[in-house]
């Protein structure tokens, strides 16, 4: 069995785009990576317990958020950035990649709804070619958003799912489990994940010295952020097909 633990980046105004990002785990690997995450936050906190005042979210971390407002020593933090690219980089710990072009939608599309149908797809893709069977595990954010992500599931299992190429969806089992994210050690790995795919996206090219460190850690040889599974959509118009 694997695990796909998902997160989304929302798009604002002043960035059009809408990533998910997934981590696939098989079920074989989970303490050890459990394990290595927890390991992160004893580095931060001085334990491993699971609560809210231990929670690690990306965001927190580089802009002084929540957990991590007292941490002024902005390299301490992206020393912690560094030891989750570590463990995303693992063979382990496959990674699928969503991105949404919001700007290239018709008003009458969601990019939420689009989004998780190419997850569904591409972590059904993933855990086939493998010969196994998937879980989908997202942050509890909104019970009505799961609920309805549940039932999307359901009906892709049964129908396949919407496009003119839609794909049959037989190895994703189950429901979408849904739980909040201080509960979860790989949903805090997945938010990283996916955080890091829309700084990759949107801060290309910066010059700010902060975002320059950020780089300088993916760049580095070790780090492998490729994804296994990924899907752009629409695709830009310069490398659309004609």
């Amino acid at each position: 069995m694997q695990l796909i633990y998902f997160d989304e980046a929302k798009h604002d105004a002043e960035y059009p785009h809408y990533h998910l990002g997934g981590v696939c785990i098989d079920e074989s690997h989970l303490l050890e990576i459990v394990g290595r995450v927890a390991d992160i936050a004893r580095k931060a906190f001085g334990t491993r317990e699971l609560t809210r005042n231990t929670e690690l979210h990306a965001a927190d971390i580089v802009h002084r958020k929540a957990n991590f407002k007292n941490w002024k020593d902005f390299d301490a933090r992206v020393i912690l950035l560094a030891l989750f690219m570590e463990v995303l980089s693992l063979e382990q710990v496959q990674l699928i990649e969503i991105r949404i072009n919001c700007a290239q939608l018709h008003d009458s599309q969601s990019p939420e709804e689009i989004g998780f149908m190419f997850l569904c797809e591409r972590a059904n893709d993933l855990v086939m070619a493998q010969k196994s069977l998937g879980m989908l595990i997202g942050d509890r954010e909104s019970d009505h958003l799961a609920d309805h992500f549940a039932r999307t599931l359901a009906g892709y299992r049964a129908q396949g799912t919407d496009f003119a190429f839609g794909r049959d969806i037989h190895n994703l089992v189950d429901s979408v489990h849904f739980t909040q994210s201080h509960l979860s050690r790989l949903l805090q790995l997945a938010d990283v994940y996916t955080w890091l795919l829309q700084f990759m996206h949107r801060r290309r090219g910066s010059t700010d010295l902060r975002h320059k460190a950020i780089w300088e850690l993916i760049n580095r040889a070790e780090i492998n952020l490729f994804p296994k599974k990924y899907k752009v959509w629409p695709a830009p118009p310069s490398t659309a097909l004609a």
